[in-house]
């Protein structure tokens, strides 16, 4: 986490603290920056600049901390605990340098860094330079963009952070020994870093346009697999086919802390954006229901709920810590319960005036249960079995919602075959992972391919099936 340890004042570890707070700043100011530009509107330009430091700050402390751990590693300083851990006595002055960002065990604070300059860019040079003091779409894009860098920088700092590297002490420590990444893994975390914030600023775009262009979310897809990729390839954490029966014991001891997180983030970089936009694709095709509405959305509730507490059933089984299933019914529970209680809490969100989209209570429980996961994994690696299920019902139930409501141009045949798709994929997918914890790696790539067909699947029944009627709330 960024509050540092040790018994001396760390700079590194107060200017993270500060970013940490930072952040609710950056969350809330949709609503408060609004309200004192509309009460004093004669200071117009200082909350325009206001507005754009709060992007900003975060990339000049991060500066100020990468100076002050360079300067650090150049004094071998070895009361910082930075050095006296990632640093040597035989490095040159560049290693020194290269120290305080690529070395092995300390590499995160790579990736909040080029996500802060990578923002800025995108701001300044990349046609993203919204203000919450424009037009409403304007407005509304940089209004996501903040909110999800309030999201965003807690995580990386949370997640991926360990307080004692930036802890100072009284005394002099032992010099470990100190390793530099290979200028590939520097690359990666460098990738992963910018794509994050790339993302960031195209799914801000996508939540306020048309989004029936497939182009669109192709970007956003590609940003957030360039974000997840460059992880897994520096840690190297997927194994090898002959390594598949040691996994699940490895997962039981704890080890797989790092992949559990870039599975959760997942959720958010991956299966939100094709959510939204499959919401769209199929409120366009299909128009809304005229009756039985509320039962398309209960299914929406019981669907999501029952995977997700399948997934983790199924997923944690095998592991050599569960001693039967109900050991795994409990514990698959016991995960998905504040998933749950967070999702319920976000389909009230229409009541707060977010109802611009298509079935809003539906739009809003997804996102509380997408923001909140990753932090839940961060506390219990395990949560991250929760994740397969999540994304399938994400990615499948824009258009299954639809199958229990009275549309007069959705024949039944119509109805069965898509469901009967989507759910047999569902279950295989879940199937393939239960199999890839016993041992098999064939079991993994199938689920893998199996969860990709689902949403897939979805995209192409959501086509338009006749003439849609234009009208509103059913009656």
């Amino acid at each position: 986490m960024a509050v540092g340890g040790g018994d001396a004042f760390s700079l590194s570890a107060t200017l993270l603290t500060i970013i940490l707070l930072w952040s609710l700043l950056q969350w809330t100011a949709p609503w408060w920056l609004r309200e004192l530009s509309r009460s004093q509107s004669a200071d117009i330009e200082k909350f325009r600049l206001l507005d754009r430091m709060l992007t900003l700050l975060p990339l000049i402390f991060l500066g100020i901390v990468m100076i002050d751990l360079i300067w650090s590693h150049y004094t071998l300083d070895l009361t910082r605990a930075h050095v006296a851990n990632y640093g040597a006595e035989n490095f040159s002055v560049w290693q020194r340098v290269q120290a305080s960002l690529f070395s092995e065990g300390a590499p995160w604070l790579a990736i909040p860094l080029f996500f802060s300059l990578s923002s800025i860019i995108c701001e300044y040079w990349c046609g993203f330079d919204n203000s919450l003091l424009d037009g409403e779409i304007k407005s509304n894009q940089r209004a996501t963009t903040l909110r999800f860098h309030g999201l965003l920088w807690p995580f990386m700092l949370l997640a991926f952070m360990s307080s004692n590297s930036f802890a100072v002490y009284s005394q002099p420590l032992s010099i470990g020994e100190a390793i530099l990444l290979s200028p590939s893994n520097a690359i990666f975390l460098m990738l992963s870093g910018s794509s994050m914030a790339v993302w960031v600023h195209l799914t801000s775009r996508l939540a306020q346009q048309n989004i029936d262009i497939l182009k669109q979310i192709n970007q956003v897809v590609l940003a957030g697999i360039l974000t997840i990729a460059p992880l897994l390839a520096f840690q190297g954490i997927l194994p090898n086919s002959g390594e598949w029966l040691l996994f699940s014991q490895s997962v039981a001891l704890g080890n797989e802390a790092t992949l559990a997180l870039c599975a959760s983030l997942a959720i958010l970089l991956l299966g939100w954006p094709f959510f939204i936009f499959l919401l769209t694709r199929v409120h366009a095709t299909r128009g809304q229901a005229r009756e039985r509405r509320w039962i398309g959305l209960l299914h929406i509730y019981c669907h999501t709920f029952f995977f997700t507490l399948l997934s983790g059933i199924i997923i944690l089984e095998p592991l050599p810590n569960i001693s039967s299933l109900s050991s795994a019914i409990w514990l698959s529970l016991t995960l998905m319960l504040p998933l749950a209680v967070a999702g319920l809490f976000g389909s009230l969100l229409p009541m707060a005036g977010l109802d611009a989209r298509p079935r809003p209570e539906a739009w809003g429980f997804f996102l509380g249960m997408t923001l909140v996961i990753p932090f839940f994994t961060i506390r219990e690696p395990l949560t991250a079995a929760l994740v397969p299920g999540l994304f399938i019902s994400m990615t499948a139930l824009p258009l299954l919602g639809t199958h229990l409501e009275r549309r007069a141009n959705l024949s039944t045949q119509r109805r069965g075959f898509e469901s009967a798709i989507i759910l047999i994929m569902s279950f295989l997918s879940l199937y393939g992972f239960h199999l890839a914890m016993e041992g098999s790696y064939f079991g993994f790539i199938g689920g893998v391919i199996a969860a990709i067909v689902v949403p897939t699947s979805a995209l192409v029944f959501a086509k338009p099936i006749g003439k849609i009627s234009d009208f509103g709330e059913e009656e």
